[in-house]
């Protein structure tokens, strides 16, 4: 997981004081995989940046996480 972290700090041009989160999360909503990887970019004073890959954490790759930052698949759950 350290070295998506960095991978995800280098692909978000994160700052030395924005924080990277990444966790594995089981998603219930219908055609959802059971288990995606959520990235997200905290950055003082802006909305969180997030994104999501459709795998287990332990199975995402730097390339996977740089085309889900190229093609924007924010992380949203409908409010309801």
């Amino acid at each position: 997981m350290r070295a998506l972290k960095a991978a995800a700090r280098t692909l978000f041009d994160a700052a030395d004081d924005d924080a990277v989160v990444v966790n594995e999360l089981s998603c219930t909503e219908p055609g959802c995989p059971p288990i995606e990887t959520v990235v997200a970019l905290l950055r003082a004073g802006s909305e969180p940046r997030q994104v999501k890959v459709h795998k287990p954490v332990g199975e995402v790759t730097e390339d996977d996480l740089r085309v889900a930052i190229q093609k924007g698949h924010e992380h949203r759950h409908p409010s309801g």
